[in-house]
């Protein structure tokens, strides 16, 4: 896996999704996909696409949309591997009978696998994901804060 020079942590959260992105493409092109080291972040050689995702945020939590049209519930698996969501499943191709072709063929059939990093102030213990219409949505909510507080100071006379 490539690395840059410095902490991708130390950077802003908006920034540090895509310095991983790029650390991703490039081990991709150095490496033709082909991942050497642990806790690599490409997808299996066995990917043949990668759906489509937003990550949205509020106060309270983290919210990952993945468009997963055709994908059924029983074919998508997610983990958590470490400070990473991983996202894996496969979408079938339509069933053809006897003496069919196609004229045209464009959707893309098959495994796919997305890995996402997640930032250290999650309760992953809280997380869920719901799969409705084709859209897998996982809610990652945020660590509450600590509050200030006043400590009191006791006089020892």
């Amino acid at each position: 896996m490539v690395h840059f020079r410095f902490p991708i942590r130390q950077l802003p959260v908006a920034l540090q999704d895509f310095a991983t992105e790029m650390e991703t493409i490039v081990d991709h092109v150095l490496n033709q996909g082909e991942c050497k080291a642990d806790g690599c972040e490409c997808p299996p050689k066995t990917s043949t696409y990668t759906p489509a995702m937003d990550i949205l945020e509020n106060e309270s939590q983290y919210t990952l949309l993945m468009d997963l049209p055709g994908v059924s519930l029983e074919n998508v698996k997610i983990e958590m591997q470490e400070d990473r969501l991983v996202v894996t499943g496969n979408r079938n191709d339509e069933k053809t009978g006897d003496g069919v072709s196609f004229h045209r063929h464009e959707r893309t059939v098959g495994p796919f696998s997305r890995t996402v990093r997640l930032p250290k102030q999650l309760d992953a213990d809280k997380i869920e994901a719901t799969f409705d219409n084709g859209v897998l949505r996982v809610t990652l909510p945020k660590l509450a804060k600590p509050s200030p507080r006043t400590i009191e100071i006791k006089n020892r006379a």
